[in-house]
């Protein structure tokens, strides 16, 4: 049996129990449901070097906002600034945006916070104080017992620290330092800034969106599944992230919709994987939802004030909304599933995989 992109029902068969909607605005919008299916946009262009309001390169935003962890003498770099940014010479980029003003040497104060717990502790031994207590407490141990002209003696490696220039420039490309932190599939800090020139009529995080449903329709365009599910895991943690729980709720519960159905690109794989004991019995099942699924699921079910009853009701709406050629478990149990992870109630997880495997057992 092929695989085919999950799909939606007719809205007749999805609105038939409506006695225990939430409200309307827990729904996906309409829009984002159809954009799933829309033919994909084109690529953005990785490595365009346009550059920001304030004359900048996206790489030198981005260290314009990790500046605070970098020393002036610093020689070694974490790899990622040559394996994600192509950067080989960052001590000539940092002297060049100290000469061009963006930049400029740290107080002791910023470099002492700058500074690691053990060299922290070392300096504070080294003068005979204290060296107990949280960071915070070395810090201002350092800075109120210990005369400057030791600590500059301690420390003669600072940090560098923004000027005004620098954080204008930074103000202004907040969409950089966010993708550095909060990776997106598909996108580079060249392509999104790329595209928050192309179109200043859209805030950066609406172009993220939109990009992220472009890449689920080329997912399933191509029926590349688990990457299909990660990008719709990003969608929910991007509404997360902007405090939408109602619209981030859907978005979850179809990443946990896919993780219980036990298919990995091929239908026959599900078959075969029953039968070579892959996915029973519960204790032994590789097809459990992630302590990160249920602890996020556990969150929305208390924030949104949903009791069992409206939650198991909630999933099996949305569950039914989405269509795999073959899956595990029944809509009703993967419902049922959810709500005893919540609950940690391992002995009835257990009958529920039993029941699948018996009925598994009926159709070979």
């Amino acid at each position: 049996m092929a695989i085919f992109p999950w799909s939606r029902k007719k809205n007749a068969e999805l609105l038939e129990d409506t006695s225990v909607s939430l409200e309307d605005a827990i729904s996906p919008d309409q829009a984002e449901l159809d954009a799933l299916f829309d033919p994909p946009k084109p690529a953005y262009e990785a490595g365009d070097k346009s550059l920001t309001a304030s004359g900048l390169y996206p790489h030198e935003v981005l260290i314009l906002a990790e500046a605070s962890a970098l020393f002036i003498d610093q020689e070694e770099f974490p790899p990622f600034w040559r394996r994600d940014y192509g950067i080989w010479q960052m001590q000539k980029i940092l002297a060049s945006l100290v000469e061009r003003g963006f930049l400029e040497e740290a107080s002791i104060a910023l470099t002492l916070e700058a500074a690691t717990v053990p060299a922290l502790k070392q300096a504070l031994r080294s003068v005979g104080k204290p060296v107990g207590g949280k960071k915070a407490e070395l810090v201002a141990r350092l800075l109120e017992e210990v005369p400057a002209f030791e600590l500059y003696a301690l420390f003669p490696n600072r940090t560098f620290t923004l000027t005004p220039a620098g954080i204008q420039a930074l103000d202004e490309a907040m969409h950089i330092p966010y993708l550095h932190k909060r990776p997106v599939e598909g996108l580079s800090i060249w392509s999104l800034h790329s595209e928050v020139v192309a179109h200043p009529e859209q805030s950066y995080r609406d172009l993220i969106w939109d990009h992220l449903h472009t890449r689920s329709g080329m997912h399933t365009d191509s029926k590349n599944y688990a990457a299909y599910r990660a990008c719709r895991y990003r969608m929910y943690q991007f509404l997360i992230e902007e405090n939408k729980l109602k619209r981030a709720f859907p978005y979850l519960a179809e990443v946990i919709f896919y993780d219980l159905s036990g298919v990995d690109g091929n239908a026959d794989t599900l078959t075969r994987y029953v039968s070579e004991k892959y996915f029973f019995p519960y204790d032994k099942s590789i097809v459990k939802l992630s302590a990160t699924c249920v602890n996020a699921m556990r969150r929305l079910k208390e924030d949104l004030n949903l009791t069992e009853e409206m939650m198991r009701a909630l999933l099996i709406q949305f569950f039914g909304q989405l269509s795999i050629p073959d899956h595990l478990f029944t809509i009703e149990e993967c419902a049922v599933i959810v709500l005893l992870e919540l609950r940690g109630d391992t002995e009835r997880l257990r009958q529920v995989y039993e029941m699948a495997e018996t009925r598994f057992g009926q159709r070979r």
